[in-house]
């Protein structure tokens, strides 16, 4: 089972945040992976975004993640975005996302930097934005809405 610590958002929420975690985890990734899985998760209202997803271990499949969140909003709202930045665990998690991002030659000498994807360099081209055209940003949001109905669906019940 993994290891998943919640702190910050009460008694409470901490509980349905480590059992929305363990779902998500148990959804998206292997019972070997999720076995060895180490999660933080934190709140952060001081956070300029709803969330973000870090790698504590920098080796080659990684196990250890702290995930932040801001959680100013629902419990609602927070589960969504624990719900995305789970989807980034499983991508780092199966080496579809790299961990790192680095400055690679294009075209000669000039340099930009990229972030491997799915053993790929991928950089935004001209007129992408960095973010919402990154494939592993596409991949989150579209996965997320399915994620986050199964999750709800499941306690409805």
């Amino acid at each position: 089972m993994a290891s998943i610590t919640v702190s910050g958002f009460g008694i409470s929420r901490n509980k349905q945040l480590k059992e929305a975690a363990t779902f998500f985890a148990n959804t998206l990734l292997h019972k070997r992976t999720v076995k060895n899985l180490k999660l933080q998760i934190v709140k952060d209202t001081k956070l300029d975004c709803l969330g973000e997803c870090d790698c504590i271990s920098s080796k080659r499949s990684p196990r250890k993640f702290k995930i932040v969140l801001q959680g100013k909003g629902s419990i609602r709202d927070t589960i969504r975005t624990l719900a995305h930045e789970m989807i980034h665990v499983k991508q780092y998690a199966k080496n579809e996302l790299g961990s790192y991002r680095d400055m690679v030659v294009t075209r000669g000498l000039r340099l930009k930097t990229a972030t491997k994807w799915k053993g790929e360099w991928w950089s935004p081209k001209r007129g992408q934005d960095e973010y919402f055209d990154s494939p592993w940003e596409i991949e989150a949001y579209g996965i997320e809405p399915g994620l986050n109905w199964k999750w709800t669906r499941r306690n409805k019940s």
